[in-house]
């Protein structure tokens, strides 16, 4: 039985859901049905994340959470990497829409495609690209206490490190239905409550920032 929080969750979500569900059917798999303004940029944080790969030896099979996968646009731009070539890749999304979008695109035995608003399955690597930005004018409040709640659950799913990007509160630019978060509070967030080793990478300021999480253990057994 769902407990209180999933419930809630799921209702503060549903405004959402519709938007995407609607938006992938008119657009397809475009940057646009996820509310991006072009690739460019969706592919220049998927680039950010991929930083973190040379933690796993060259050689060494790996796993990805992508919570909020949308059409599967990350899975697209990793799936034919080298080091990619023996990953398992889990994406999640509330949109049983977008999934179907994504399966019906990217046939490939190395993806799972789950509808969740929560990682189900550990992975060595969590991404959450955008999935935090579009909030439809929900409580400011109730939204950043259910990122916060979201970002703890998929830390306990990851076993290296964690990567999330969410909108800058200082970007000269900004639209009523998106949240725009305090990077100093994530950071704070983050390194007040995961055991790791907290980052702010700032590449595609002053619009957005991207946060990483690195398990300490990680770090050891990169450095050898």
């Amino acid at each position: 039985m769902p407990d209180s929080s999933s419930i809630h969750d799921k209702m503060l979500l549903e405004p959402v859901n519709r938007v995407f569900s609607k938006s992938v059917k008119i657009h397809g798999s475009k940057p646009k049905a996820v509310a991006w303004s072009n690739q460019e940029r969706q592919f220049r944080r998927f680039q950010i994340f991929a930083g973190l790969f040379p933690l796993i030896p060259s050689e060494t099979s790996f796993s990805i959470n992508d919570l909020g996968c949308g059409y599967g646009a990350m899975f697209a731009a990793y799936k034919d990497l080298p080091e990619f070539k023996n990953a398992s890749y889990y994406g999640y999304d509330i949109s049983i829409e977008m999934l179907l979008e994504a399966k019906k695109h990217l046939d490939d035995p190395r993806a799972s495609w789950i509808q969740s608003h929560l990682a189900t399955e550990e992975a060595d690597f969590s991404f959450v690209s955008g999935t935090y930005n579009l909030n439809m004018d929900a409580d400011k409040v109730q939204w950043r206490t259910y990122i916060e709640n979201n970002l703890l659950q998929l830390w306990s799913k990851t076993r290296l490190a964690l990567g999330f990007n969410m909108l800058n509160a200082h970007s000269p630019k900004r639209q009523k239905t998106l949240y725009y978060a305090d990077p100093e509070h994530f950071l704070a967030f983050c390194t007040k409550n995961m055991n790791g080793r907290v980052q702010l990478v700032n590449r595609l300021a002053p619009e957005e920032f991207v946060i990483f999480i690195l398990r300490k253990e990680s770090l050891k057994d990169s450095n050898g």
